[in-house]
């Protein structure tokens, strides 16, 4: 062989060992999108939070029971009504090196509620009127009127601590140049490819064993479990219901799945057109077969549901009054409310597969009934411009995930009036429920708090602003080689702070 050719062939051999070295020491997740940034005070973005869970802490965390636990934070009490004192954990740096403490709390959150930001997720600390530094390790948040749930706010991956150095120094670039305490610190983001993390060697939590965390932008789900299926992924963060059985069945794989905190509705738009008649929101809601969306669509990875979030959440309804399909009884409704067959109604949603579906299936049951409906499906970013305006489309298919697996975090943004346009966007009024809502925040009687909710709810289940189709089971599935992870509710949770490689 000649100098030339084994040159050659030594070097493909080295580049071969390189690649499988590379591969051996880095978890590779397929991600749906890219992130619009890196900055968690500034984003409400899943597929942010799904990264930035991993470079940044917030002060508490809910364990996989739904208890709250510390995270950058080690102790709290509540002083007065409407003060909270938390103590922090010490000794902690960030990834720049500078000390994490009681100023970098204050500065990350009245960054994130200060009106000069617009900050999307603001409204879940904005209630928080001041922040007092105590000292170092000690710091205050005064609200301007007693809340029950800042606790679980504060789990919430909005309120992710951010280092101020990095972020006084970088400016609007700092979601590009994330800096935390998290697990994981930034190495490379190839905009449209992949966001690439190393292990943080000065974590406060212990050695992190996993080397290099990339995320794979791959938008199409099929192509997701192909990569999965020949090990050039490790982990998919959602697995298509007609996959399931399959992948379950790959002795190489394992597939997750657990009722987490989202839920899937029909909404109603109770102050224009047609749906402005509770009897018609009725009869469109009995016409629904949501058996069939959960064993068809959704192939079983679904709970059909009577309330607006699933039983994981705290405060979630009990024993309300269920809507069963009953076509015969939808159309007598449809009738009595007056509404003449071959009425035009559109009914709204976003881009998506899933939702596509959705959208197929109810307008299937809205023709069954007797109205003629058109679907309207426009990506996320028009779909949500468009819900905040009051003569929007009558019907509308949405999400809800109450991350803080508190119900105020749902049912007061979904359904106060206070929340018109923002998320309220059933254009729902009822002053009862308002109230209700209201003292139930404010209550630190957590048995009072529950039955508060469960009032609330049963009024809503009456006036019918919503139909829940299903509360999604969260899923995933891994290659083998991935261990100790732990997804608790969705993938915005997931640690990998003590996950090992095979």
């Amino acid at each position: 062989m000649s100098s030339l050719l084994r040159a050659a062939a030594l070097a493909v051999l080295t580049s071969s060992v390189l690649t499988a070295a590379a591969q051996g020491s880095t978890l590779t997740i397929a991600t749906s999108g890219d992130a619009p940034t890196l900055d968690p005070n500034l984003t409400f973005s899943g597929l942010a939070f799904g990264i930035t869970n991993h470079i940044y802490d917030s002060l508490l965390t809910r364990e996989d029971d739904g208890s709250i636990k510390p995270r950058l934070a080690t102790s709290w009490k509540r002083v007065n009504p409407t003060t909270w004192r938390f103590e922090l954990r010490r000794n902690v740096k960030f990834q720049d090196g500078t000390p994490f403490n009681a100023q970098a709390v204050k500065y990350s959150v009245e960054r994130l509620i200060n009106p000069e930001n617009k900050a999307a997720g603001a409204y879940v600390l904005s209630m928080i009127k001041t922040v007092r530094v105590i000292d170092e390790d000690t710091v205050e948040f005064v609200t301007a009127d007693p809340f029950a749930p800042l606790l679980a706010h504060l789990t919430h991956p909005v309120t992710a601590i951010v280092s101020p150095t990095a972020a006084r120094a970088s400016g609007k670039d700092f979601g590009r140049q994330p800096v935390g305490t998290g697990p994981f610190k930034f190495s490379r983001w190839n905009a449209g490819n992949q966001i690439e993390l190393a292990a943080n060697p000065g974590y406060w939590g212990g050695k992190v064993n996993i080397p290099r965390l990339v995320f794979r932008i791959i938008p199409d789900v099929g192509t997701q479990v192909v990569e999965l299926r020949t090990g050039r992924v490790d982990l998919i963060t959602a697995v298509p219901p007609e996959n399931y059985k399959d992948l379950d069945a790959n002795k190489d794989l394992t597939v997750f799945k657990k009722l987490g905190w989202g839920s899937t509705y029909l909404g109603f738009n109770t102050q224009s057109g047609v749906t402005k008649n509770v009897r018609v929101r009725q009869a469109i809601s009995q016409a629904v077969d949501r058996d069939a969306i959960v064993s068809v669509l959704r192939q079983g990875l679904a709970v059909k549901a009577n309330a607006p979030i699933p039983p994981t959440v705290y405060g979630a309804g009990k024993n309300l009054p269920g809507v069963s399909y009953d076509l015969a009884a939808a159309r007598k409704l449809l009738q009595q409310a007056g509404v003449k067959p071959g009425t035009r109604v559109t009914l709204a949603t976003y881009e998506g597969a899933e939702t596509r579906q959705l959208a197929e299936a109810v307008q299937f049951s809205l023709q069954q009934l007797g109205l003629n409906a058109a679907v309207q499906i426009t990506d996320y970013g028009t779909y949500t411009a468009n819900m905040k305006k009051p003569n929007h489309a009558e019907l509308f298919i949405g999400s809800w995930g109450t991350v803080t697996l508190d119900a105020d975090y749902a049912l007061y943004a979904l359904f106060s009036s206070k929340e018109i346009p923002a998320n309220n966007w059933a254009f729902y009024k009822n002053v009862k429920v308002d109230k209700l809502l209201l003292d139930a925040r404010r209550s630190n009687d957590q048995a009072r708090r529950l039955d508060l909710y469960q009032d609330a709810q049963q009024q809503i289940a009456r006036d019918v602003p919503w139909l829940t189709l299903y509360h999604p089971l969260t899923t995933y599935a891994k290659t083998n080689r991935l261990q100790g992870e732990d997804w608790r509710y969705s993938w915005i949770n997931l640690d990998l702070s003590k996950a090992t490689l095979k």
